[in-house]
């Protein structure tokens, strides 16, 4: 009995031994795991399988990211990543693994054809699957007068796809076909094509001579881009419709509505394409679909025409893109497009980007496409970065200047499971910029291509800071009023204070001009930096040398008159 005892105690010594000797060898073999995929990957980190199931369930979506509750904080280069430094998404494969595509917005600076050879394979190196080209008045069409006289030549265009190519980029052409048409209907011999005769926007969907104009022009495209296998026709902010007397007509006569008519022209264009080009499939913006019920979708057959590209610019967008429309077009659409921006959507006169506030639009998509990606087939991305907000309006960030936000969020989407740290010390590596870049720091010292461009707008946004700052001292607006200047009254003393960095913003202005000039040279023609100079140079030199000038009338005086200073009471003036 005892001799049993004995030898069952010793089995219990073995069978545990056994036990810790397993568990250790476990646990040693996942970290090996989780060391190998971390230094396979570079940045992006990695847990075994069994641990990423434990890691997932703890996962809570919050600001836009995906972020563990309790995470225990990661090591990386010297840098510790904290809970609030975190965006880390639930899925382990990157999102939009076929498709990431670049948008170039050319109705305003666009590059030499020499700027494309340094900018492809520095995009192609971050990510992008290919770009999407919205030419606009750059192309050049057969009908002549609807291209810029600095348009792209054929040559031009051809060199263009040509360079794509070797870099594996594809290239999908945009041309609008119903709103923001202003570069055409701005013409006099176009003023009839207009749906409203006082607003160049907008094509009147039921003439003939409109349909004509815009099949020749979808022709001029897709003949220069061979090799596509995308054509994207517009379609969005179509403010003005069934508003011309030919529309009235129509919608009469055929007992239409506003919407069937817009669905109309746009099922009518894509039915053009499909039957001539069968190989293209036809993208368009969402926004006016989003108005439609179901069932006007569904009767109008668009779901297999086209696919639709829905687009958000802001930091939230789960609010304006609610669950119902998501619903409604997992019934309609076959594939589905998103659209995101990396710059040129925080204001029309921005000359700097706002990486921060692109950076949590691309959370926001992350997010929202993670939600509906069991509903809805996502089948890719396209990272707009506008250039004008229209035709007409000022050019907002130039393309170089938007670079470290284009690499940062190609690299984000490209890597869902990084946090901030790896993500920033990445782009820092790729594009050769200091840490300041992310928040747009004077001395960052970036040296992609069109770095010198960067430079010089952080370096005007800093002057205009400065300036701004002393307009609103207390000075200034005590002494050196428009009041001041009109009546020669105020205090010398606070005059000579409140102009006292005005030599050095005007001699800071001249030498930043001739920086502009040489780093845009390199990368625009004179056209457009002369223009980016008109606007964003000379009105602030203007202004310095109006505050010079009433400097010098303020200081002049040297005695002044009794109050009140009408001429009824005082000659002195």
């Amino acid at each position: 009995m005892f001799s049993i005892k004995l030898r069952g105690k010793k089995l219990g010594v073995v069978l545990a031994v056994f036990m810790m000797l397993f568990i250790v060898y476990y646990f040693s073999i996942n970290d090996l795991d989780t060391k190998n995929e971390f230094k396979k990957n570079g940045f992006i980190f990695e847990k075994s399988n069994k641990h990423q199931m434990s890691f997932n369930s703890k996962l809570v979506a919050n600001d836009g990211g995906w972020r563990e509750n309790d995470q225990v904080p990661i090591k990386y280069n010297g840098k510790i990543g904290d809970k609030e430094s975190m965006i880390i998404s639930s899925s382990k494969k990157p999102l939009f693994s076929n498709n990431r595509i670049v948008h170039l917005d050319l109705k305003g600076a666009p590059p030499k054809i020499s700027y494309y050879a340094e900018f492809f394979p520095l995009i192609r190196s971050l990510g992008a699957t290919g770009v999407i080209i919205e030419y606009e008045d750059m192309f050049p069409y057969s009908r002549t007068e609807l291209s810029a006289m600095n348009a792209y030549s054929k040559l031009d265009v051809e060199s263009i796809l040509k360079l794509a190519k070797n870099n594996e980029l594809d290239v999908i052409p945009l041309i609008q076909t119903f709103g923001h048409l202003e570069f055409v209907l701005k013409l006099e011999k176009y003023k009839n094509h207009r749906e409203i005769n006082k607003y160049p926007q907008v094509i009147c969907p039921s003439k003939n001579m409109s349909i004509i104009l815009l099949k020749e022009m979808i022709d001029d495209v897709v003949s220069m881009h061979p090799n596509s296998k995308y054509l994207h026709i517009g379609c969005d902010e179509v403010y003005y419709l069934g508003d011309c007397y030919s529309c009235v007509q129509k919608m009469v006569k055929e007992k239409l509505t506003k919407q069937q008519l817009f669905l109309n022209h746009v099922t009518m264009l894509s039915r053009y394409i499909k039957e001539k080009y069968p190989y293209l499939t036809t993208l368009t913006w969402d926004d006016e679909f989003r108005k439609f019920s179901l069932q006007e979708l569904i009767d109008s057959g668009i779901g297999s025409l086209v696919e639709p590209v829905v687009w958000k610019y802001t930091p939230t967008i789960d609010m304006y893109l609610p669950e119902e429309m998501w619903d409604k077009y997992a019934k309609v659409f076959g594939n589905v497009w998103v659209a995101s921006a990396f710059k040129g959507a925080t204001g029309p006169e921005k000359i700097i980007t706002d990486i921060t506030y692109h950076l949590e639009n691309h959370k926001a998509w992350v997010n929202l496409v993670n939600v509906y990606t069991n509903k809805i087939n996502f089948k890719g991305i396209v990272m707009t970065g506008w250039q004008r907000y229209d035709h007409f309006a000022i050019l907002c960030e130039l393309l170089p200047v938007g670079i470290p936000s284009l690499a940062t969020n190609l690299i984000y989407v490209n890597s869902n499971n990084i946090d901030l740290n790896m993500l920033l010390d990445k782009v820092e590596s790729t594009i050769k910029c200091g840490s300041g870049f992310f928040s747009n720091t004077a001395g960052s010292h970036c040296s992609f291509v069109g770095s010198g461009i960067y430079d010089a707008a952080i370096k005007l946004n800093d002057l205009n800071n400065q300036i701004k700052v002393i307009m609103e001292s207390s000075v200034v607006k005590g002494w050196f009023t428009q009041y001041n200047i009109d009546t020669g009254f105020s205090n010398p003393s606070h005059v000579e204070e409140a102009t006292l960095e005005l030599d050095r913003f005007k001699m800071d202005l001249l030498y930043l001009e001739q920086d502009v000039i040489k780093s845009m040279n390199e990368v625009y023609n004179s056209d457009t930096v002369k223009e980016w100079i008109d606007t964003n140079i000379k009105p602030l030199m203007m202004t310095l040398q109006t505050m010079w000038a009433s400097k010098e009338k303020l200081l002049e005086r040297q005695d002044w008159p009794r109050r009140p200073f009408s001429s009824s009471h005082n000659e002195d003036l």
